[in-house]
């Protein structure tokens, strides 16, 4: 089932609570989100990771004043195409930096999803039996997609809008794309699965334990999230190069 509008994460959330007789969205509360606020550290790197590279690229600007041979209106022109191409350079290098420091926030964040899944289906557990050997890989996939969507997406959204200052909006887009991306690529183990549920039977509450037993179900985690963050990075490269090559040329044009 892909999720591509709102309609979608709502039929979703139907299909939970009419097959698996939980509503998701009781884990969407202000304990999940403290939670969210205290693994997110990103957003304190925003403006160091922006302000860096923007005054290292205006730097090499004022410095090409000096170091490319102008004369007359080429000083204008440089100046004003010059300014536009190094800022832009900049802000990309910028953004391409912080991605890096969001890989590692949201690694955590999906471990912490996890975490939620698990706490869900000790709650389904309790209630019904629609859970069996068997059919735990589906359940608990279908539950992990839930949550991503309807507890974790929506309130990280809130936590950046709040927390990250100039580029939340952008940032926020990244996050969204990589855990969509998370969700479509991560595999579950049913031996796994099985094994971590009869560790932890007696468990009443992933989520107040200190360390998950959830962290050694999903398959490759690490590769899914270096994928993942090479697919959404990878529209930041190729802007940056061309940028980088546009501004060469412009520099040998009117040199």
């Amino acid at each position: 089932m892909k999720i591509k509008t709102i309609k979608d994460v709502e039929k979703l959330d139907a299909k939970i609570e009419k097959e698996l007789g939980i509503d998701v969205k009781k884990y969407k509360n202000e304990k999940i989100a403290n939670s969210f606020v205290e693994l997110l550290v990103f957003p304190t790197y925003v403006s160091l990771c922006l302000i860096r590279t923007i005054l290292a690229s205006l730097g090499i600007f004022i410095i090409g004043f000096f170091v490319v041979d102008l004369v007359h209106v080429e000083y204008v022109i440089y100046g004003l195409i010059g300014f536009i191409l190094f800022l832009a350079i900049g802000i990309q290098i910028g953004i391409l930096i912080l991605s890096w420091k969001i890989k590692s926030d949201i690694y955590y964040i999906v471990k912490f999803t996890l975490e939620i899944t698990e706490s869900a289906l000790t709650d389904i557990n309790k209630i019904n039996s629609k859970i069996t050997k068997v059919n735990r890989k589906e359940v608990f996939g279908l539950l992990f997609k839930g949550i991503i969507h309807i507890v974790t997406i929506p309130t990280l959204s809130k936590v950046i809008i709040d927390k990250v200052p100039f580029v939340a909006g952008l940032v926020n887009k990244i996050v969204k794309r990589v855990l969509i991306l998370v969700t479509e690529k991560i595999k579950f183990s049913s031996e796994e699965l099985e094994h971590n549920v009869m560790k932890n039977k007696s468990q009443l509450n992933a989520i107040q334990t200190n360390t998950s037993p959830i962290t050694s179900i999903s398959t490759g985690l690490e590769k899914v999230m270096n994928f993942t963050f090479g697919i959404v990075q990878l529209p930041l490269k190729i802007t940056s190069v061309i940028l980088i090559i546009i501004l060469i040329l412009f520099v040998l044009i009117i040199n």
